[in-house]
């Protein structure tokens, strides 16, 4: 039985040849976190030197990084998360104080 097309424009296979990045939307948990970076404990893994966009919930307050995958460290076991070392690129001044504001007071609860 033949398929009708129904798109309005009908595709050209490229086999390929024409390459591109797709922003994925994945959960995560923080491993660890300091005001230039993170490593992040996530099912799939990221490329490296891969951009990415991360939103942080801190206690009340979400804040909107630009990082880039500076290390992938594969799962150790069954179950295991891969770990991402993200490095920080970018900053809205407002973020970087909320971030800050929310490592100091997870550092005076720690000690």
């Amino acid at each position: 039985m033949a398929t009708t097309e129904r798109r309005r424009a009908p595709r050209i296979r490229l086999d390929g040849r024409l390459e591109g990045q797709a922003t994925v939307l994945a959960g995560f948990r923080v491993h660890s976190l300091s005001e230039t970076g993170a490593t992040l404990l996530m099912d799939i893994p990221m490329s490296v030197g891969a951009s990415c966009d991360l939103s942080l919930n801190l206690s009340h307050v979400s804040v909107d990084i630009k990082g880039r995958v500076v290390r992938l460290e594969s799962p150790d076991g069954a179950g295991a998360a891969y770990r991402i070392v993200v490095e920080f690129d970018r900053l809205h001044s407002l973020d970087r104080a909320l971030l800050a504001s929310f490592l100091e007071r997870e550092r005076r609860r720690s000690s």
